[in-house]
């Protein structure tokens, strides 16, 4: 267990963002409730920001529309056209640390306000390479990897 408190967390996850190397995934989920996620990708001269809200396997969606509006009010974009994906966000590369800042202030209020994860305790981590999926260290989140 961790003793992070979600402003702690925010600011390790704004400086975990911001060390992502190019071709890197890094998943951040509550550990009993695996499809309670925000994940971020650097792809070249992007960063790729999204939190689950699509459709689950039986095509039915996974939050309520209370939980999606509430993903629209903190700032995350809804797919565009097809359902089945996530809300996200697209930040140029490489970015000011205000736009890690502010991935990290939605990241946090997606998991704790909208999916009441109650503190970053219950978090876990991945992160890896896309090509080939070796691990990648994020010790600056401060909460244990998967």
């Amino acid at each position: 267990m961790t003793d992070l408190d979600w402003p702690e967390f925010r600011d390790g996850l704004a400086r975990s963002i911001a060390a992502l190397p190019n071709g890197a995934a890094l998943i951040v989920s509550d550990v009993e409730r695996t499809a309670c996620f925000v994940q971020f990708m650097l792809d070249r001269d992007r960063v790729i920001a999204e939190v689950a809200s699509g459709l689950d396997q039986w095509d039915r969606p996974n939050l309520t529309e209370e939980e999606t509006a509430a993903l629209e009010q903190i700032g995350w974009s809804p797919p565009e056209k097809n359902p089945v994906l996530n809300h996200g966000v697209t930040v140029a590369w490489p970015a000011p640390s205000s736009e890690y800042r502010r991935m990290a202030d939605m990241s946090v209020a997606a998991l704790r306000d909208v999916f009441e994860i109650p503190s970053p305790a219950s978090l876990r981590y991945k992160a890896f390479a896309v090509s080939g999926g070796a691990a990648v260290p994020m010790p600056r989140l401060g909460i244990p990897a998967h």
